[in-house]
């Protein structure tokens, strides 16, 4: 089973310091989880249509949050590197384009 690690930016960061506890506590269990292997499409899901752009996913008291993430295979490495990169407010069916542009940018900032 493959395994990852997962390495949180400071625009990642911030917005988790903003949630609740109960929040904070959801997404680092799923870190973890992700972390193990145990990846299920109700945690960390590929966004469609996008290359190599994934999101963390929770729900906490009928609110969903989602932060963006991307994943670096250096060289083939066992353990893939999942960069969690900015997160938001989930409130319609729909993922914001603005959320999936700003995400897009601050990947090119990390990988510059």
């Amino acid at each position: 089973m493959k395994k990852y690690e997962v390495e949180i930016t400071e625009e990642a960061e911030a917005f988790l310091e903003e949630l609740k506890e109960s929040s904070r506590k959801k997404f680092i269990k799923v870190f973890s989880k992700v972390e193990l292997g145990f990846i299920t499409k109700d945690d960390f899901k590929k966004l469609k249509g996008e290359d190599n752009l994934w999101e963390f996913r929770i729900q906490d008291n009928n609110t969903w949050y989602r932060i963006f993430a991307f994943i670096i295979n250096e060289g083939g490495k066992e353990i893939a590197t999942i960069v969690a990169i900015n997160g938001y407010n989930k409130k319609g069916d729909k993922t914001p384009s603005s959320e999936i542009e700003k995400a897009k940018r601050l990947k090119k900032e990390f990988i510059s």
